[in-house]
């Protein structure tokens, strides 16, 4: 069975091209929810995925809406960064949010941390939906990073191919085009300059919604602790001397009451046993 959607032409005046957006975006849900009955209702929105350190693909939110006077409706966000990566990129994260509505409607927990990392529950889950999990959990978000299957992708041609057609409205994110290949910004149009939101790159946790997102996989941030040492020392295992105090420390702990031009924080932490400021361990301290 080859799932179908309908979805509105690309011409029209520019106040349809919202709904022309969420109709496309119904449809291709409609389409999933043909497939996999237990997958629920949803009420679409969409808008940029853009924080301030992250790009959100998609979410889906348990009862956030009222649809009726004893009716509470799920949202599913679909971020328009990711509407300038194409039908098939569209529909994985379609499929991605269908996985932890499945999980809500099944009373399967299927991320912790905050919604944040998605364990082998929810591979379970996408998998049944046609995606495939990772070869490894990644930092902080687990399994999230599953992939669609080329055999769902084939189930799924006629949606993707229309949303290809469609050739939607998207947000024009500078990260995302270089990264993930989304469509280049573009030229002119209204207020000339393009308004495409150069946004900074960069990847981080982002804010996340109930059920867990669909977001690039995040990127190592420097460390914000480090080891500090005093003048106290006794002998290792070596027989060498090695440091006898060693401190973990924030950097907004340690560069607190720090002078201008003192890169090691010296007057601002003294050890009381040896009366010697604290300073930054170097490497091999670091690694004792």
């Amino acid at each position: 069975m080859n799932a179908t959607a309908t979805i509105p032409p690309q011409a029209g005046p520019a106040e349809t091209h919202g709904s022309r957006i969420i109709t496309a975006l119904e449809g291709a849900w409609a389409a999933i929810r043909a497939e996999h009955p237990d997958v629920p209702d949803v009420v679409m929105i969409t808008g940029t995925g853009r924080t301030v350190e992250s790009v959100k693909w998609g979410h889906f939110g348990e009862k956030r809406w009222t649809t009726g006077a004893k009716t509470r409706t799920h949202e599913l966000f679909a971020g328009g960064e990711l509407l300038s990566l194409g039908g098939r990129r569209t529909m994985q994260t379609l499929l991605h949010e269908a996985a932890h509505a499945l999980a809500h409607v099944r009373n399967i927990k299927d991320t912790s941390s905050d919604y944040r990392y998605h364990n082998k529950r929810f591979v379970k889950l996408a998998v049944e939906l046609g995606l495939q999990g990772p070869a490894s959990p990644a930092s902080v978000i687990g399994w999230s990073d599953c992939q669609i299957t080329d055999a769902a992708a084939a189930r799924y041609e006629s949606v993707i191919q229309a949303l290809d057609t469609a050739s939607l409205p998207y947000v024009y994110d500078a990260w995302v085009t270089a990264n993930f290949g989304g469509t280049p910004k573009p030229a002119g149009g209204e207020g000339e300059n393009g308004d495409g939101g150069e946004a900074e790159g960069g990847q981080g946790e982002g804010s996340q919604g109930e059920g867990g997102d669909d977001e690039p996989t995040k990127a190592k941030r420097p460390p914000t602790r480090f080891l500090v040492v005093c003048g106290c020392t006794k002998l290792g295992k070596n027989g060498e001397p090695e440091a006898a105090r060693r401190i973990q420390i924030s950097r907004a702990t340690w560069e607190f009451g720090r002078e201008d031009g003192d890169e090691d924080g010296g007057g601002a932490l003294i050890c009381g046993r040896c009366g010697q400021p604290f300073r930054k361990a170097d490497e091999d301290q670091a690694a004792g």
